[in-house]
């Protein structure tokens, strides 16, 4: 050190910044790989002569079945008009069952007996027996 110069100290405690950048954004669910079909079709109501009975005699008592076992309680099926409509599209989403809103609406208006009975064989594929 020379004499008549003065001395600065560099400061020790600073920090760095890191920045992230994102190059690949996740896709939407809309492209998500592994969309399945369903366990049976629409009209393979003979595949299983319990819920095609429910569905043609008793398809309210069916209704809260399938409700209960996809756990939303019988209110929900006995209580709101599109309940169908909503546990189709519930177990459809989540199960990554392949389809669409406007497919969903369109067979629950046409063939209600045959979805609900579709619904009740699914659970049982899933191993969601009554």
């Amino acid at each position: 050190m020379q004499q008549g110069y003065p001395v600065i100290a560099q400061p020790t405690n600073y920090q760095t910044r890191n920045t992230t950048v994102v190059v690949n954004q996740p896709a939407p669910i809309v492209f998500q790989q592994g969309m399945r079909d369903w366990s049976s079709d629409l009209c393979g109501c003979c595949e299983d002569c319990y819920s095609l009975c429910m569905g043609l005699f008793c398809p309210c008592i069916l209704l809260c079945d399938v409700s209960q076992r996809m756990g939303e309680g019988c209110c929900f099926a006995t209580c709101c008009p599109g309940a169908l409509l909503g546990l189709r599209i519930k177990l459809r989403t989540q199960q990554n069952i392949q389809g669409s809103l406007c497919n969903d609406y369109c067979v629950v208006q046409c063939l209600p007996t045959c979805v609900l009975c579709q619904l009740s064989r699914e659970l049982n594929h899933m191993g969601l027996r009554q």
